[in-house]
């Protein structure tokens, strides 16, 4: 589909190639549809002429659409409803033009020899401005993507536009002249006013009744009435049942081919499959199909140009309303022109259904009208192309091998639709910056839609992840999926509790009211933890009977709890009550384990292979069983792992043998469990610590193997649960735990050879050291709160330089996404020691960044006497950055480049020159005048406090003549926004240096004009 259409395009288009009415409106005006040419007085005459041929061929060409409408396939009647609503703005705009009252006979418009001549010579200005606007100028299209008043703006100025340049035709006619001023000032009154409000208003009314007939147009604004729709629609809340049912309503009659077919199998299937298909629920226990368990949510939806916006909360929550028709929205983007040029962004929170809504959408959208390709981007090969991807997704769905072109091509009428699900997943699955993920796909949908293929496509991502990919010039429309309200958590607790009525009732058990759920108001509202609510009461009524208080992690730690124990019920009977409980512990220990393997590996998933070899390697020697103090025997991990309720086992053959791996039907599964096994080492290492005799030595080597791979703040929901596990832990084991972890720190760098063997993903020494390192300093920090510099540096006289020199090993071995998620969980405070040493204090969680005032006497450790000195520092800050690479280095050395003038004496350090200003406050030159030049006046009646302010600070760096040159050019300029007592001040204050410099005293007398100095009157020779 072409970005944008002129007039001639539309009519073109919507004509065909021998359309008697293109050929007729070719006529009328002029010759410009066809030859792009022309005009003249024949588009003069069809513009006012009373028959109305020029306008009513517009509706021609509408009709003969609505006829055919039946028979169009989803790309080409997308197309043209486009092209359509094009003519429209331009018919209705010549249908008012049409009835204008002309003060004379419309015969007079025929343009005369010497007119013809003077349009056809070689200045191409002198051609109708009017027929330019016509054939070169893109007409508006209302699209799902803006406001519709927004676009109504665009169809008026566009209106406007046309009017003037036809008052500007009419005007160079010689019937013009003939006319009276009163007449011309009335007609051109009339063509610049009321015709453009009219023309809209008119185009408004034709959109409503070409809505009527193609009622897709009426999801592409909220301002076409269709109640009825909506509401048919609406009613039903579950299953996007609604969507589906309106599509095919609309669906060409044509069958889908067999590949389409196949896609299109492949996903209504999963509609009719349990809303949780991994392991085996509890005997008796039903769990809803998608298409009947499945709440259309609620939502947000924007239009972003900018990606930092979509992470933030407050602007979501206070910019963008809550709406709760997310089918009309996706009808309205599916079977709009825009659907083909950007992304649709699909966000939300973990759990929040992302993935399920792409699902439940791949089986809902007819194969008549939709060809869709679901794209589960973890599951894809790493190093795949977008197009690989799309590709290894069709293998998967269907089991054929076919290139994209190839299926594309065979799509006919129908659009394709990629849904590329799990952004983030694709991030840790890589570790690859991905920031032109979206901008990928915008440029294979510019080259698709060149060749003929348009396409559209959904990604999905979490939310707090959304900044890392670059929005696409043109901007993409956002959504971002709400929690469930009150009403949709018992309108899913209706359908689960109905569905499960039979088990409940032969247990004696009681249905989950809604009011219970929705007292754990964090967990009721997304549709995964309410499904793990319901898990957890349909055992034995255990969220009505117990307590209101439960958080995220307790949930988890019962439900899966009580899953383990019936998994060890099922095969280990007559077990005592401490054997059963070490049983369940080796089956949590053992899920812990593979959630490890896969987030050591960066990965939501790890083969069978993988699983093994990390379990041999963690406790070698004891195949099958993780531990000395657990009796039972490890299961092999294919029978055991892949039955079990949260993990999803996948089979796929490869060349040589059949490859299993494991998944969890959720990433927050996995992270619990890191979390979870991580204070469980801990924990018992630190009693340990309080039991062990003076020579005994508590060992570190398992934790140590399990956190030297990967950041735990890579992911934040580990973060959380480590904060609500350790927030249970007793006051005596919690100290004893954070010494010991901060003796971990201590010991971070030292070499140690305990499990060698377990080795998950390939890395350097230095890198395993300074992860382990990252790691110790964050629990450290979670445990115990804040801890100092000389707590981590004992013994060290200033513990500043080794802080330093630890934070740089950190940060050059850490991937990026490691690093930035290390500095966002902890705070790093700068402070004096009692005795007056520097010092730094960490703590965590961290709060919301915000800079410390900068202290040079901290950074460069000067005495509170010293009132000023200079750091010789800007060629080495150069070297530095040229010899390492660092962008951030590179970044601020660029932006502060033009403040450090290389080749001019005396001005090198115009960065690194500090002067006292307050009691502990030093500023350089740069940032004193940086200051200046972007401090915001505060009043215009010269009373300005904060910009005298940030000029005395400059003041004390008047000794630099490029300093005062400065700043009288920049009071030059503001000089009516300061006070006239201060500025006298100021002139008489630096009276010698503007004296002895003629250069200063132009900018001088600007900046002292209402000021009466002798020196500035004279001669200005």
């Amino acid at each position: 589909m072409a970005r944008g259409l002129t007039y001639a395009d539309a009519v073109r288009l919507l004509g065909g190639g021998e359309s008697r009415i293109v050929t007729a409106l070719d006529r009328l005006t002029g010759g410009l549809l066809l030859a792009a040419t022309g005009g003249g007085s024949t588009f003069a005459l069809s513009l006012f002429d009373a028959k109305g041929e020029l306008f009513r061929h517009g509706h021609d060409l509408v009709r003969e659409l609505v006829a055919k409408k039946r028979g169009l396939g989803r790309t080409d009647r997308t197309e043209l409803l486009a092209a359509a609503q094009r003519v429209l703005v331009v018919t209705a705009f010549f249908e008012v033009v049409a009835e204008v009252d002309l003060p004379f006979d419309v015969r007079e418009l025929r343009i005369g020899k010497a007119e013809q001549v003077a349009m056809a010579g070689g200045d191409p200005s002198a051609a109708p401005l009017l027929v330019q606007g016509l054939t070169g100028t893109d007409v508006p299209l209302i699209t799902p993507a803006r406001p519709y008043e927004h676009l109504l703006g665009d169809v008026m100025l566009f209106d406007r536009k046309l009017s003037r340049e036809l008052v500007r035709f009419i005007s160079g006619l010689a019937v013009w002249d003939r006319l009276s001023t009163t007449d011309q000032d009335r007609l051109t009154d009339t063509l610049l006013e009321p015709v453009p409000r009219a023309a809209t208003r008119r185009f408004e009314e034709y959109l409503q009744r070409l809505a009527g007939e193609f009622p897709e147009l009426g999801f592409w604004v909220d301002r076409i009435d269709h109640q009825a729709t909506r509401a048919e629609i609406l009613e039903i809340r579950t299953g996007l049942a609604g969507l589906q049912r309106f599509l095919d309503e609309m669906a060409a009659r044509q069958l889908p081919d067999d590949r389409r077919a196949a896609l299109s199998r492949h996903y209504c299937a999963r509609l009719g499959r349990p809303l949780s298909e991994s392991g085996d629920a509890p005997t008796g226990m039903v769990i809803p199909t998608l298409q009947d368990a499945y709440v259309n949510p609620r939502y947000r939806k924007e239009f972003a140009v900018h990606a930092d916006k979509l992470t933030s909360e407050s602007w979501w929550e206070e910019v963008v309303p809550v709406r709760d028709d997310l089918q009309e929205t996706l009808i309205g983007h599916l079977t709009a022109p825009d659907a083909t040029r950007a992304p649709l962004l699909l966000l939300g929170q973990p759990g929040s259904g992302k993935s399920v809504l792409t699902q439940v959408l791949a089986g809902r959208l007819p194969a008549n009208d939709f060809m869709v390709v679901r794209v589960v981007l973890r599951e894809t090969p790493a190093d795949a192309d977008l197009q690989g991807q799309i590709e290894y997704a069709v293998r998967d769905a269907t089991g054929e091998t076919m290139s994209w072109p190839e299926l594309a091509r065979t799509a006919g009428g129908a659009l394709p639709v990629v849904i590329l699900d799990g952004f983030d997943e694709l991030l840790q699955a890589t570790g690859v910056n991905q920031s032109d993920y979206l901008q990928q796909v915008v440029r294979f949908q510019e080259r698709e839609s060149d060749q003929g293929r348009p396409v559209a496509f959904i990604v999905t991502s979490r939310t707090a992840v959304a900044d890392r990919a670059r929005i696409p010039p043109g901007g993409v429309v956002a959504i971002r999926l709400e929690p469930f309200s009150d009403g949709q958590v018992g309108q899913w607790l209706h359908t689960w509790n109905t569905s499960n009525s039979a088990y409940l009732a032969s247990r004696g058990l009681r249905p989950l009211p809604a009011a219970t759920a929705l007292a754990h108001d964090a967990l009721a509202r997304q549709p995964l933890l309410l499904l793990m609510l319901a898990l957890y009461d349909a055992d034995t009524n255990a969220l009505q009977n117990g307590d209101a208080t439960l958080d995220l992690a307790e949930l988890y730690e019962r439900l899966l709890y009580r899953f383990a124990g019936r998994e060890v019920g099922k095969t280990e009977r007559g077990l005592s009550e401490q054997a059963f409980t070490e049983a369940v512990d080796e089956e949590l220990l053992r899920l812990s384990i593979t959630a490890f393997a896969m987030f050591n590996r960066g990965r939501q998933w790890t083969t069978e292979q993988e699983l093994t070899d990390d379990l041999a390697a963690l406790f070698p020697g004891r195949p099958g069983r993780p531990d000395a103090g657990f009796k039972a025997r490890i299961t092999p991990g294919q029978a055991v792992i892949g039955r079990f309720f949260f993990v999803h086992q996948s089979q796929a053959p490869t060349q040589e043998t059949r490859l299993s791996t494991y998944e969890f039907l959720h990433a927050t599964f996995g992270e619990f469990l890191v979390a979870r096994l991580v204070v469980r080492e801990l924990t018992e290492l630190a009693r340990a610590t309080l039991a062990r005799s003076r020579h005994v030595v508590v060992d570190d080597a398992f934790l140590r193997a399990l956190i030297s791979y990967a950041p735990l703040t890579v992911r934040e929901p580990i973060v959380d649960f480590l904060a609500q596990l350790l927030s249970r832990v007793a006051d005596e084991i919690r100290r004893a735990m954070g010494d010991f972890v901060l003796g971990c720190f201590h010991t971070a760098l030292e070499p140690h050879d305990g499990h060698s063997a377990y080795r998950p993903v390939r890395q350097t020494v230095t890198a395993h050291h300074a992860v382990y390192m990252a790691n110790t300093l964050f629990l450290t920090t979670v445990i115990k709160g804040s801890v100092t510099g000389s707590e981590l540096f004992p013994g060290e006289g200033d513990p500043v330089g080794p802080w330093w020199r630890c934070a740089r090993l950190m940060q050059s071995q850490l991937h990026r996404s490691g690093w930035s998620s290390l500095i966002g969980a902890i705070r790093v405070n700068r402070i004096r020691a009692a005795h007056g040493t520097r010092d730094v204090r960490l703590s965590s969680p961290a709060p919301t960044l915000t800079l410390e005032h900068f202290s040079a006497s901290w950074t460069f450790d000067h005495r509170p006497d010293i009132t000023n000195f200079a750091f010789p520092g800007v060629d080495e800050m150069r070297a530095s950055a040229q010899f390492v690479c660092d962008e951030t280095e590179d970044v601020l050395l660029h932006a502060l480049a033009p403040m450090n003038r290389e080749g001019y004496a005396g001005y090198d350090f115009d960065t690194t020159t500090f002067v006292k200003v307050g009691d502990d406050r030093y500023v350089s030159i740069t940032h004193a005048l940086l200051n200046l030049w972007n401090r915001r006046p505060d009043a215009h009646d010269g009373d300005n406090d904060s910009l005298v302010e940030a000029y005395e600070t400059c003041f004390n760096f008047v000794g630099e003549y490029f300093v005062l040159y400065a700043l009288l050019r920049q009071l030059a300029a503001e000089a009516p926004l300061l006070p006239r007592e201060w500025r006298a001040r100021v002139v008489e204050r630096f009276a010698t240096e503007i004296k002895d410099a003629k250069h200063l005293r132009p900018w001088a007398r600007k900046a002292f004009y209402d000021i009466d100095v002798d020196f500035l009157n004279e001669d200005q020779s």
